[in-house]
């Protein structure tokens, strides 16, 4: 927060072009910028419905009608003109096969490329928020920073946001990737799951515990900003948190958090791809995805899931601020997952 404080969002180039500016990350992320000071008018939110945005509490003149995953929608190709930054958030996190995933992180992101081609923005620099699963596993950080043709990626949403990166880096004069690892914080629906697992009577957990690096969404956010304001070219930049834990002991801290202690039950591989198998079908005939998925089994099958954040500290000059204790609690009197002062 302090670097926040310190920095002047006004001096940003503009307009500034947000995706996902509705989903948790990016609602975040145009929360802070307005917080800042910056006027509603610099934003250009792409956004499918206005009207539902607006009234979940964005500004309506920073909205602004477009749809990634839709080709015959209108109004992107207005947001990219004279747009000299790009905030790509938009992404699919939940699917039944590899084109679920593809429609917005890798079609979406080749359309919104397009677009600023389109718009005559060549200068444009463009944030492109990916993720660790792009890279691909590793216990240590190693090759978390390797350039998509390289990655090595496991799953199918960890290789549709490889080739959104690639289109990126083949495309793009200006750019920068950052790579998350996992993310939490109050609001998203994943780390409310994630909660509600790790306080139930039984917590199923991998068969055995993989290093993991996590980051608080505050941290991220301020990382992104730190991007804009930047703009390193050309940097592949993986996020730490500022302490690493590992499958089993962050379920144990969620729980802890929450004045709790958590029971797991280690599960074999074997059967969590059953299970997953059935939550996928169940979805198919619910019409939507679920977060635990045969995709998020092939990842759990990973040795970890670990990024060097020390290249993301040297280019964009800040450190992660959030310890996970504090951010889980935080998290846990946010959802009412506790009472209390903290």
């Amino acid at each position: 927060m302090s670097w926040l404080q310190q920095t002047d969002l006004n001096d940003l180039p503009g307009p500034i072009l947000v995706t996902g500016a509705t989903g948790f990350l990016g609602g975040l992320l145009v929360r802070r910028l307005l917080a800042a000071g910056l006027a509603p008018e610099r934003l250009r939110c792409l956004v499918r419905d206005p009207a539902r945005a607006a009234a979940g509490g964005l500004p309506a003149a920073s909205l602004w009608s477009g749809d990634l995953a839709d080709p015959a929608a209108a109004g992107l190709a207005a947001a990219a003109v004279g747009v000299p930054l790009v905030l790509h958030l938009a992404g699919t996190l939940k699917g039944h096969r590899p084109a679920d995933y593809d429609a917005v992180n890798v079609q979406g992101t080749e359309r919104l490329l397009a677009a600023i081609d389109a718009a005559a923005a060549p200068a444009a620099h463009v944030v492109l928020v990916s993720s660790l699963a792009a890279a691909g596993p590793s216990v240590d950080g190693a090759d978390s920073a390797a350039l998509p043709a390289a990655a090595r990626p496991v799953s199918w949403y960890g290789d549709s946001k490889r080739r959104g990166e690639q289109l990126v880096v083949e495309r793009v004069p200006s750019w920068t990737i950052l790579r998350p690892p996992v993310i939490y914080g109050p609001g998203d629906a994943a780390t409310r799951l994630m909660f509600r697992q790790a306080c139930s009577i039984v917590c199923a957990a991998p068969p055995r515990p993989q290093p993991l690096s996590v980051m608080h969404a505050d941290d991220v956010v301020a990382a992104i900003l730190a991007a804009a304001v930047r703009r390193p070219a050309g940097a592949i930049l993986p996020l730490d948190g500022p302490e690493r834990t590992d499958t089993h002991a962050f379920l144990r801290a969620m729980a802890r958090a929450c004045d709790r202690r958590a029971r797991l039950v280690r599960v074999p591989l074997g059967l969590a791809a059953l299970a997953a198998s059935a939550s996928d079908c169940l979805g198919r005939l619910r019409g939507r995805s679920s977060y635990f998925n045969r995709d998020k089994v092939r990842e759990l099958r990973a040795a970890g899931w670990v990024a060097d954040g020390g290249p993301a500290a040297l280019a964009l000059g800040l450190t992660p601020a959030i310890g996970l204790a504090a951010g889980l609690r935080s998290v846990a009197l946010a959802e009412g997952f506790v009472r209390g002062a903290g």
